[in-house]
């Protein structure tokens, strides 16, 4: 079976080879259905799969979808890992969590159903939530209601200005999550949303007994095309990211724990405390960070206008920028997405 065979076209078909799967597979499967409707009218949920044993005191976890529309390479490497079949010892257990943010998944969105970024909400919403100069710098420019126009024309030429007066590290700070306007990009939430408290219920449930795991959460449009850049949560020089690395090699960095707070994978490692998580975002680009960022801003200002259905094109540019209708690209995202399930696995079994 080809790479691009696992890529199915849109969540539905998904979320239905992803079934279609783990019913063969006679792991436990938990579903999590979310309240907000699809396109439609179709169900939303959120599959969690767990092969082997409920006692597993190892784990893989292996996440697609938290970024919505990028959870279509996620789905591909949780469907291949399945139709390969691969043998676990006794005392270790994968787990997949297919489709994060299924709303997002099902609408071409980055965001869930209330626009928020669900890789900016796992944070303590009890604490006083941080506020992003960055964002607020470009925040005119960068959120906007106009898909076209002199408006738009302006704009662009603004946030073309600003992006060279910042820098691109910069930039980068500035999308990496902001908690003041529940209608501007990269809106970390101000409480915890239904996949969040999803996450952490069920985790537990399917690893009551785990002591060391693997999370990789999957995403889509930052890096070497086709690459899946391992960036790991963890600081360097703690024995934490000094594991990571001696899983998955050298490449692991520490870049997105400097960009953006509130990953998901914070929510596991509290979800499954005392256990030690290891957490790595898997990343594979795209575009060029620009190209990936103006398809961003497209989408927003046509949610922003209340999503005309007239304007497929905003939708398709924007799914492009996430995942490439290219069988060479589909096929190096399959591959090292098993190659570091596979290191994660050895990994955990040595450890």
């Amino acid at each position: 079976m080809s790479a691009s065979e696992h890529f199915r076209p849109d969540y539905a078909a998904c979320r239905g080879y992803f079934l279609d799967l783990a019913a063969a597979s006679g792991g436990e499967l938990l579903r999590a259905k979310n309240p907000a409707p699809g396109p439609g009218g179709l169900d939303l949920s959120t599959e969690f799969l767990r092969l082997g044993p409920a006692n597993a005191e190892r784990a893989l976890i292996l996440v697609s979808g938290t970024h919505g529309a990028e959870g279509f390479a996620g789905s591909a490497i949780q469907c291949a890992w399945l139709m390969a079949q691969v043998p676990l010892s006794e005392n270790m257990a994968v787990v997949m969590v297919h489709g994060l943010n299924a709303f997002g998944f099902a609408h071409l969105r980055r965001v869930n159903e209330i626009n928020v970024d669900l890789n900016r909400n796992f944070i303590d919403h009890e604490d006083e939530h941080p506020h992003n100069e960055g964002y607020a710098k470009i925040a005119h420019v960068l959120a906007l209601d106009a898909l076209s126009g002199p408006e738009r024309a302006d704009a662009d030429r603004e946030m073309e200005r600003l992006s060279t007066e910042m820098g691109h590290l910069n930039i980068m700070r500035a999308v990496g999550g902001q908690y003041d306007d529940p209608e501007g990009m990269f809106y970390g939430g101000r409480v915890p949303v239904w996949s969040n408290r999803a996450l952490r219920e069920f985790l537990p449930r399917l690893l009551p007994a785990v002591k060391l795991a693997a999370y990789v959460d999957i995403h889509t449009g930052l890096g070497p095309a086709g690459y899946g850049s391992p960036m790991c949560y963890h600081t360097p020089k703690t024995d934490d990211f000094a594991l990571a690395r001696q899983w998955w090699g050298k490449d692991v960095t520490a870049a997105a724990a400097k960009i953006n707070h509130g990953k998901t994978g914070n929510g596991a490692m509290e979800a499954l405390a005392p256990a030690r998580v290891i957490c790595l975002t898997l990343e594979f680009g795209t575009l060029p960070f620009d190209g990936v960022l103006a398809a961003l801003r497209d989408e927003h200002a046509l949610w922003r206008q209340g999503e005309a259905p007239g304007n497929v094109t905003v939708k398709k540019n924007f799914r492009a920028a996430f995942c490439r209708d290219d069988a060479a690209w589909e096929a190096s995202v399959v591959e090292r997405g098993l190659q570091i399930s596979s290191d994660a696995i050895k990994g955990l079994a040595d450890a």
